[in-house]
């Protein structure tokens, strides 16, 4: 009998050894999830607690918040540079083929009027082929549209001058924007433009009652 009991105690006194170390395992758990696992440690906060965590939470993220549609689109970078990129071809008379993102700098040609870097520092065609161009076109303004340049290019980017949209339909006045000037450069390029171009100075003068 006593040998039964002592069998007996043995076994409980290993289950509660067992038991023990389970017990101190879990806590070890918990206490590395609480330092961890931040769900898990506001899961171990009394209810309460975790409601006034959730409103604050929500209200920080309200405040920041900006909507899809109130952000700019991803392709409004790129869309300004080539505005950007555009108007200046128009005010430095660079054409239209010559910007950076419509041909490759090998496959360039030169451009009568053209004050991009490769037309005005090219030498493959001689100066006095380019004079003989830039007076032709000083006789006849529409030998660059019409001849010189290829007929698969023919654009408005060729033209000199381009009527914009006017927004009163009822007036018969045409306004006029300037896209393409071939003469610029040239000795037959027009003094205004050029004192323009280059910043020179003008003198105005009223006349006196």
């Amino acid at each position: 009998m006593n040998h039964k009991k002592r069998i007996q105690a043995i076994q409980d006194s290993k289950k509660r050894k067992l038991f023990r170390k389970k017990k101190k395992l879990k806590i070890k758990k918990y206490q590395r999830l609480i330092k961890t696992d931040l769900k898990f440690f506001i899961k171990s906060l009394p209810l309460v607690i975790q409601n006034k965590i959730y409103i604050f939470s929500f209200r920080g993220f309200w405040r920041d918040y900006v909507p899809l549609t109130a952000k700019p689109p991803s392709w409004l970078p790129y869309a300004n540079y080539i505005n950007k990129t555009l108007w200046e071809s128009r005010l430095n008379n660079v054409h239209f083929l010559h910007l950076p993102f419509n041909t490759l700098p090998e496959n360039k040609k030169w451009i009568m009027g053209c004050q991009c870097d490769f037309c005005k520092n090219d030498t493959s065609i001689d100066i006095v082929e380019k004079h003989i161009h830039y007076l032709i076109q000083y006789r006849n303004s529409y030998y660059f549209s019409d001849r010189f340049m290829p007929c698969s290019t023919s654009s408005y980017w060729n033209e000199y001058l381009v009527p914009i949209a006017i927004d009163d339909i009822n007036d018969d006045t045409f306004q006029y924007v300037k896209i393409f000037d071939p003469l610029c450069g040239s000795y037959k390029e027009n003094y205004m433009s050029k004192r323009l171009r280059e910043g020179g100075t003008f003198e105005f003068s009223y006349p006196t009652m």
